[in-house]
This record gives C-alpha cells, structure tokens and sequence, in this order.
C-alpha cells in the first residue's frame, strides 16, 4: 500500500549502522528486543539534476515485508520527459555511504555496489509519471530500505543538484521501514550421517543452504573474513557446519569447558521457543575444545553440565602462529535429539516440517582490531542469549 501522497515531506532516517562489535561476552538483555527504526528527520522533497530536470510528487510505501514489491512514483517537468531514470534500493549503510580521499574539491571515489541493492531503469510516460517496482530481497537484516534515483545520459548518470543526495550525485526518494523478522532457515534431511571431520565434504552438505554470518547488532555483512552455516538433519541428530575464511585462526583454551567466547569460537544455541526459558548453549573453537551450559530459564542454569553431543574442526592454518597467514577452518556439530528434547522445548521424534528457535554466533577476533559478533539471526543488542529474534528452524522433507 503506497503511504506517502504528493506534497507531503518524506521521512528520513539514513543511519549509518551500528557497528558488529560485540567486546567479550556480550552483557545480558533487561528486556525482550523491541525493533524498529530510530525517528528520522524531514526533508522538503524535491530533486533536481543538472540540465534543469525536476523530480515532485514522490510516492513510496510507508513499510514493506521481505521479498515483497516496493512500489515507487514520482513525477517529472517537462525537462524530464524522454529521459531515463535508474530507481535504486538499498541498504541503509551502503546507501547513505560517503567517502573523501583527496581534500576539499576533490573528485568522489567510487563505492562498490552492495550486492544486495536493486535497480530498475524506467522511462516516464507522455505526462511525466514514473511507476517501478523493486523487489526487497529476504532475509533482509535492516530495519529500513533506502530508495535512490538516478539521471541517465545514455548510460552516465547526472549528477543531482538540488534536494537530498549524495556526494556521487544519486538522488534521494526516501527510507522505507522494514519489519524486524527472525532469520528463517530450512534444514535439509541429511542421507547419510556425516563423518565428524570438519570437512563438510558429504553429500548431505552440498545439498544444504548456505546462510552467512552478518553483524550481531545490524545485520550487515562482515565481507572482510565471511563465515557461513549450514543445517541438516536426521532421525539421530540435528547437525550444524560452519565454514570461516579467516588469516589470523587464533585459539589457546585447550580445556573442554574453557571460556571459549574470550577468544575466537563458533557458539550455536538451542531455545526450543523464544520465551527465555530451557535452551542449551554449545561451543567450539578452531582447536576443537567445545564448551556446554543447560540453562532453565534465562541466564539461569549450568555451565557444569556435559552434553554428549561433538563436534570436530578442520582447519586451513594454524592456531598457534598468529605471525603466520591462514585460510580459515571449518567445523561440524551433532545435536542428539535425546538431549535437545530433554532440556529444550523442542518435541521428540523430529518431524519433517517442524518448527523451533535457534541461533548461531561467531566471534571473531582480528589482531590489533576490535572483536566483532556475527551472527545467523541479528539479535539485535548486545546479548547471544536473547531469543526473541533468534533464527527460525524448520526440518525440511525429502
């Protein structure tokens, strides 16, 4: 439904994104998360380019869900009729980007595109009208969509102006809220059971979806040293992989039980449901030593218990040489449905099609750097042991 008529001033809350840094083992949550975007300014909104082409009359949605259409209008002069426009949506961060190299008067650099914007060129009609659609992509971390618009000259944009705009001269039309969704996540039936090696080599695996691990506060992506998860399962076990490109594989608790999170580890937790009561919280670092704690309700449990689930990593490098440069290291886990039934919410025998609450984490530590918290399902403040944002498993069929 478009929300914002002509005339009208179009909210803007461009934020330039909380930073994934999560220092130590993040502090507990006080209260269940409550997400939505920080209350933007105003602009008088109106766009004009070089060559005296003029933008009104902007139209866009107040909201829009995940993989669903934004639906974009506006309206050009005269100067504008037969011209090309490129409509752009974005991420908040890439969107609202600026970079200065060069000192005052200096040309602007150019920025990569975000993989995750989209673009439409569109031309308007005989009465200056512009109707697009883009289609938000999902998962879709951000709490809003940024959407641009530029001048085509064939295919050279002109820069803007007048009116909102960036320093590379894309036009500004506007921010669109976007609700804040858990991660949903599919687990695929796994054949075979998988060698616990770390190597992620079976079958089972390539079959797998692959999900990244994105900033533990905003969702954006870590492209410096990625990491990804995958899910499957059978009727022994729930697995877990994750694969980290890493040139600095760092690890020096040897002892199981060890405070792992104090260094570089793979953390997945189990909830069962998102009511903070009866999950499990598992561990393991590129040495292989893992860390378990049962909790019965929030925060509250203990840390003592031993599960019988394992793990095993395989690494590409050393953990012992941080002068040295690695690749990175991988890990597989198994989850015996025995123990995530027993101390979870989670309902035995598995059944293809059933639902539960899960969340993985991954910190990483880069020499001379602040740790940063990635995560598969942004919890969106500084707690891995809040699950009202936590990812959403379902056991996928044959």
């Amino acid at each position: 439904m478009l929300g914002r008529r002509a005339g009208q001033a179009v909210r803007w809350g461009v934020a330039l994104g909380l930073s994934p840094c999560a220092c130590g083992e993040p502090a507990p949550s006080p209260t269940p998360v409550v997400a939505g975007p920080a209350e933007p300014g105003t602009w008088a909104h109106a766009l004009g380019f070089e060559g005296g082409v003029r933008i009104t009359g902007v139209v866009t949605p107040v909201e829009v869900e995940p993989g669903q259409p934004v639906a974009v209008g506006f309206t050009v002069n005269d100067a504008g009729k037969g011209r090309r426009f490129r409509v752009g949506l974005w991420p908040p961060r890439p969107a609202s980007r600026q970079v200065a190299q060069g000192g005052q008067g200096a040309p602007p650099v150019e920025v990569p595109v975000d993989p995750r914007a989209r673009f439409e060129t569109v031309e308007p009609s005989e009465a200056g009208e512009v109707s697009v659609e883009l289609v938000l992509p999902a998962p879709w971390h951000a709490a809003q969509a940024v959407l641009t618009v530029e001048l085509l000259d064939g295919d050279r944009p002109v820069p803007a102006v007048d009116g909102p705009r960036r320093e590379d001269g894309r036009g500004m039309l506007g921010v669109v809220d976007v609700p804040v969704r858990p991660t949903a996540v599919v687990a695929v039936p796994m054949p075979a059971p998988p060698t616990l090696d770390g190597r992620l080599d079976e079958p089972g695996w390539a079959a797998a979806t692959v999900y990244p691990l994105v900033g533990s506060l905003d969702g954006e992506p870590y492209d410096a040293r990625p990491g990804v998860v995958r899910w499957a399962w059978d009727a022994e076990a729930l697995y877990v992989a994750v694969e980290i490109d890493d040139p600095d594989v760092w690890s020096e608790y040897t002892q199981h039980d060890d405070p792992l999170w104090k260094q570089e580890v793979f953390e997945v937790f189990v909830f069962g449901d998102a009511e903070r009561r009866g999950y499990l919280e598992l561990q393991v670092s590129p040495r292989g030593t893992t860390f378990d704690a049962r909790f019965e309700r929030y925060r509250k449990g203990d840390e003592a218990w031993d599960g019988t689930w394992r793990a095993a990593v395989s690494l590409r490098g050393t953990v012992d040489d941080r002068r040295d440069r690695d690749e990175g290291w991988s890990a597989e886990l198994a989850l015996p449905w025995p123990e995530l039934c027993e101390h979870t919410e989670i309902t035995c025998p598995p059944r293809a099609g059933q639902h539960f609450v899960v969340n993985a984490f991954r910190f990483e530590r880069p020499r001379g750097a602040a740790p940063v918290g990635l995560a598969l399902s942004p919890p969106r403040v500084p707690d891995f042991h809040a699950p009202e944002n936590a990812a959403v498993l379902e056991l996928g069929g044959p």
